[in-house]
């Protein structure tokens, strides 16, 4: 059948995250990156039924519509590790089925990493009613985790930063949203309300990386990870904040952050995985 499936259109109502374990801002961008994925896929006519960001139960089948699929992603915690669970249901009320596909991912980052052409083969999958999808699960200690490269090569190339201009959100719970500027600058927005200066440049490698750089003196507002009185012995010779992040396609850019972290009573540099999604 293969790739033969997108010569129709299907018609699917998201219905978002169904969860227990995460906070509202990363069910949120869950949520919301898992909607833009799929409503990007060709052949997929997507509509929006999410009541909120995250679900603390799956839909109720009896409100459902039978004349298109129903799809939620059920995203758990594993008890006895640091992995996380996310399981794909697609829901098929006029056939009254229901399919579903488990995946491990050593992380909660690994599952905003996932890339959009491997949740469409997912879908599909589920959507074919593939016999193995039932009962599969798919973690990462197989052969697709050991080809980074290839999951997360850039989609998209960049000659200018004017191409990055707009706002982001990141994974960082602490930072409430970026703003990138024209001319390679910007500022980032603290949830604790401090605003820090930014430069934006694109590396001499192929022009494959963005760093981002912390403009100005340190604050102890930068630093909120930190007790009050760790942080603002810190800001006086901290380095400047640093992100490297590489373009995956136009709405999303994935790296690291270099910071300052906890360590006992003091702090130390650190370097934390970063994801942030342009929302306009």
């Amino acid at each position: 059948m293969g790739n033969s499936l997108f010569a129709q259109t299907f018609y699917i109502d998201y219905y978002g995250i169904v969860s227990e374990d995460l906070d509202s801002n990363m069910s949120k961008m869950t949520s919301d990156l898992y909607f833009t994925q799929l409503s990007e896929i060709n052949n997929f006519s997507v509509s929006d039924k999410r009541t909120a960001s995250v679900q603390s139960s799956p839909p109720d089948f009896s409100s459902l519509s039978k004349s298109a699929l129903s799809f939620y992603t059920t995203i758990k915690k594993d008890a006895n590790s640091e992995k996380w669970n996310a399981i794909f249901h697609v829901i098929d009320k006029a056939k009254n089925e229901e399919h579903s596909q488990n995946k491990q991912y050593d992380s909660f980052y690994k599952i905003l990493m996932e890339p959009k052409n491997t949740l469409q083969e997912t879908i599909r999958l589920l959507i074919e009613n593939k016999s193995e999808i039932k009962t599969a699960s798919a973690n990462e200690n197989t052969k697709e985790k050991n080809q980074p490269d290839k999951d997360f090569s850039i989609k998209i190339k960049i000659d200018s930063t004017e191409n990055l201009s707009g706002t982001w959100n990141s994974i960082d719970s602490n930072i409430n949203k970026i703003v990138i500027l024209r001319g390679g600058r910007g500022f980032v927005i603290f949830k604790n309300g401090a605003s820090m200066n930014i430069s934006v440049e694109l590396s001499n490698t192929n022009n494959q990386k963005i760093i981002i750089t912390q403009k100005g003196r340190s604050n102890a507002s930068f630093y909120p990870e930190l007790p009050r009185n760790v942080a603002l012995a810190a800001a006086v010779s901290a380095p400047p904040i640093t992100w490297t992040l590489n373009v995956i396609d136009s709405n999303t850019l994935i790296g690291n952050k270099n910071s300052l972290g906890p360590d006992g009573d003091s702090y130390k540099e650190t370097s934390t995985d970063d994801k942030w999604i342009k929302i306009n």
